[in-house]
């Protein structure tokens, strides 16, 4: 699969922001947006890793 530039920086954007988010809403004890963060986070991070996967 070979990605455009800018959705491999979209998508690595997302991940940074999810996981902001996460931390963000662990430290203040909102336990359902941080397991909503962190499923988001975690999704997108294999979709990064999909994308940039060598032979294919």
């Amino acid at each position: 699969m070979n990605a455009p530039v800018w959705r491999v920086w979209l998508v690595t954007a997302l991940v940074c922001g999810w996981g902001i988010l996460t931390i963000r809403f662990v430290t203040t004890s909102n336990w359902p947006l941080a397991i909503v963060s962190l499923v988001l986070a975690v999704f997108n991070a294999y979709t990064l890793y999909q994308l940039t996967r060598k032979g294919k």
